[in-house]
C-alpha cells in the first residue's frame, strides 16, 4: 500500500512539472513510471520466490528421516512403553 501511494505521488507531481514545462513530458514521463512499477512489483515477486524456495528448503532439510534401530535401541524402546502404560 506505501509503494502504491509513493508511486501515485510521484506520477501525480511528474504530470503537474512536465505539463508545466512541456505537454508532450506528461505522456513522455507515464512509459518511465509504468517501468519504474514493473521493476518494482519484478523486485517484490523475485524477493517472494526466494522466500518461498528457502522455506521450501527448510522444510526439506527437516523433514524426519527414516532411522534404523538397532537391537539394544530396540530393547530401550519397548521397555520405555511398558513403563507409560
Amino acid at each position: 500500500m506505501g509503494i502504491t501511494l509513493a508511486v501515485l505521488a510521484i506520477l501525480i507531481v511528474g504530470a503537474v512539472v512536465g505539463s508545466a514545462l512541456n505537454f508532450m513530458s506528461v505522456f513522455l514521463g507515464i512509459p518511465i513510471v509504468f517501468l519504474f512499477i514493473g521493476g518494482v512489483i519484478g523486485k517484490e515477486i523475485m524477493e517472494r520466490q526466494q522466500r518461498i524456495l528457502r522455506l521450501k528448503r527448510f522444510r526439506r532439510d527437516a523433514r524426519a528421516r527414516k532411522i534404523d534401530f538397532e537391537a539394544a535401541d530396540k530393547r530401550t524402546l519397548s521397555k520405555t512403553s511398558q513403563r507409560m502404560v
